[in-house]
């Protein structure tokens, strides 16, 4: 339910805050694409040591649930905002709050896989991050601001390992956000029917300065 809360917090704040520009539209009409061809997807902003919430959407619904970090996307927030909608008219306004209210159940009883934890959580990942973030390293200027969207494993010792880059504004920016995922400390593996298993992250690293003045001041 925790996770459900925060989702809908950030709903709630990002639905002035996104008018349909050209990133905005793409998702749309990506998520328009996709519905038509029967395939259902959204993305979570924000993070959470449970995974039990995608699994279940993913499980009993065809849902595919991507967790996509802690820093809202434009164009990912438009596709889920319209997907979400669809899912909502298939499956009733509903789907979202029993999903997440069984969620919670099994995971109360120690019965839901968790996913990847940084240590400390979610607000020590992006202190981690932008108190590591050099910008110099990267010849960042304020007339340069832009996203690395990073995708890594988390093997099931902890380790961050096979970083890729999906997109990037230049090699700079890439060298640094990899230089970045290369220092983390180990995180607390993700589980499945309790064992430690290997998962899939994906995390965007936002380069600018005021970004980094306020998660490491």
């Amino acid at each position: 339910m925790r996770q459900f809360l925060f989702i809908s917090t950030i709903i709630f704040f990002c639905i002035n805050l996104f008018a349909q520009t050209d990133e905005c539209q793409s998702g749309t009409d990506s998520a328009k694409v996709d519905f038509s061809k029967g395939i259902l997807r959204i993305y979570i902003f924000g993070l959470s040591n449970s995974f039990t919430y995608g699994k279940l959407l993913k499980d009993e619904y065809g849902i595919d649930a991507i967790y996509w970090g802690d820093v809202v996307d434009e164009r990912f927030y438009c596709y889920s905002k319209f997907m979400d909608e669809k899912i909502k008219v298939k499956f009733g306004n509903d789907i979202f709050d029993k999903v997440a209210k069984k969620s919670q159940q099994l995971d109360s009883a120690g019965k839901g896989d968790r996913q990847s934890e940084f240590p400390g959580g979610q607000m020590e990942l992006m202190k981690f991050v932008y108190c590591n973030l050099d910008l110099s390293k990267a010849n960042y200027s304020k007339n340069e601001e832009g996203k690395v969207y990073l995708q890594f494993e988390i093997d099931t010792t902890g380790l961050p390992i096979n970083i890729k880059v999906m997109t990037s504004p230049n090699r700079e920016y890439s060298e640094e956000a990899i230089r970045i995922i290369n220092l983390m400390p180990n995180w607390i593996t993700a589980t499945q029917n309790g064992k430690p298993i290997k998962e899939k992250l994906n995390l965007p690293i936002l380069f600018d300065s005021e970004w980094k003045e306020n998660y490491c001041p």
